[in-house]
């Protein structure tokens, strides 16, 4: 039997756990399936992105590694925040019959747009997965006019792979 490799894309939204669900309805107790949840953390806040800036290079590099610092713990706090939906979101694939040992979770760094969705299909295929489902969330036409949703470009982007967009 052949495994097939899903890799379901979740961060705090309600889409992304109709996302899950759907996949334990799906996926059920078939044992050739291996699900890969990937926890997209948000964004790292502007005040983390860049630092002011010193015309002294030694005040440069004090500055850049307070930024790296600050950056580490925001990220190490954005993982650990998740952990709880992480959890709910194997309780819900163990609850539909889904194996807990078939069954790994990651994390995706922060970025937006076609950085997020670059790096979930480079995860994707580092995870040998062909299918990468996502929520995704109905909104206005004027919303879509000025956003980046992520569910659009991985639709958009995922060539070779099967990409299902729950809403």
């Amino acid at each position: 039997m052949v495994n097939t490799r899903l890799l379901v894309v979740r961060d705090d939204s309600v889409a992304s756990r109709r996302a899950v669900k759907y996949v334990g309805k799906f996926v059920g107790k078939r044992r050739t399936f291996r699900i890969c949840l990937v926890h997209v953390l948000p964004p790292l806040p502007p005040e983390l992105l860049e630092h002011g800036g010193s015309e002294n290079p030694a005040k440069e590099a004090q500055l850049e590694a307070e930024l790296k610092v600050g950056q580490r713990r925001w990220i190490s706090a954005a993982k650990k925040a998740s952990q709880k939906g992480l959890h709910e979101d194997r309780v819900v694939l163990r609850k539909a019959g889904i194996s807990a040992r078939t069954v790994k979770a990651s994390f995706c760094e922060p970025g937006e747009g076609r950085r997020a969705a670059d790096a979930i299909l480079h995860m994707a295929r580092g995870r040998r997965c062909r299918t990468v489902v996502v929520g995704r969330q109905s909104v206005s036409w004027f919303h879509e006019l000025f956003s980046h949703d992520l569910s659009e470009e991985l639709l958009r982007r995922g060539k070779g792979f099967c990409v299902w967009a729950v809403e």
